[in-house]
Parts: C-alpha cells; structure tokens; sequence
C-alpha cells in the first residue's frame, strides 16, 4: 500500500479544499487529555471556533466556510505534534462514507502522508460535508 511518495487507493475527480496549515492547538490541554492524545474538539468548540474565522469569508459562501474552519479545526487538534511534520507537504483526497471520512489516496512526504491518513481515518468530530460539496475533496497539508 505505501510505495515512494504515493499512496492511492483510487483516482477519481474530486474538489479541491485548499490549504491546510497544521500547527500546535492555541489552547491548555483538556482535562482527561495526554501529551501524546489530547482530546477531540467538542461541536461546541468547533462551532465557536468557526463563527470567529467566518465574519467575513473571503471568496466562498458563509456555510462552505464554517465547514472548511471546523474541518481545519478538528483536523489540527487531532495532529500532534504537528511541529514534527515542518517543512513536509502532502495532498490527500477524502471521501464521506457512513458517517466517517475515508482517505482514497495520499500524494507527497510519506511520513506526513501516513500521519494525515492516519488523523483523518481516525478523528472524531468532524463534520459531514454540506450537500452542495461533491463527494471527494482533496486537502493540502503544509505544516508549519
């Protein structure tokens, strides 16, 4: 399944989200959290933190907004460390499926590739894409 710099399970059209910058959660551990897992975000937080990044949204609808801040939001607090991932780049295409998101193919860093892979397979919390959104969405990862 891993091969060089290419991971794929299956090529097919897709839409591009943009640019996910990844870097260390602003906030104080949770309570119940590890250094090595803190915990989800809860709607609540993500709902907050979105409003905020989506007073004005810059070339896309209100909604297509929140939903890209609450991807980005639960994404981020389920990487970490994200600072180990500096300087790597990785482009993954994503698709909804009963209720979870799968990852169809992941181009770039392989060792950010399989971290990204892992984190959108396994994070809780994020949101279902709005219906107007096609049904795979491809995401740049550039930590920082």
């Amino acid at each position: 399944m891993v091969s060089g710099k290419n991971i794929t399970k299956s090529n097919a059209a897709s839409w591009l989200v943009g640019i996910l910058l990844l870097s260390g959660c602003q906030s104080g551990p949770k309570k119940g959290a590890t250094p090595n897992k803190p915990l989800p975000p809860t709607p609540q937080e993500m709902q907050q933190m979105a409003e905020a990044q989506c007073r004005n949204p810059h070339g896309v609808s209100r909604d297509d907004c929140l939903y890209l801040a609450k991807m980005q939001f639960g994404i981020q607090h389920n990487f970490y460390p994200a600072a180990d991932y500096k300087g790597r780049e990785c482009t993954v295409t994503i698709t909804w499926k009963n209720g979870r998101y799968s990852v169809l193919s992941a181009t770039g860093d392989e060792i950010l590739c399989l971290k990204t892979w892992s984190v959108i397979s396994s994070a809780e919390n994020l949101p279902p894409p709005p219906k107007q959104m096609p049904p795979q969405l491809v995401i740049d990862f550039k930590p920082r």
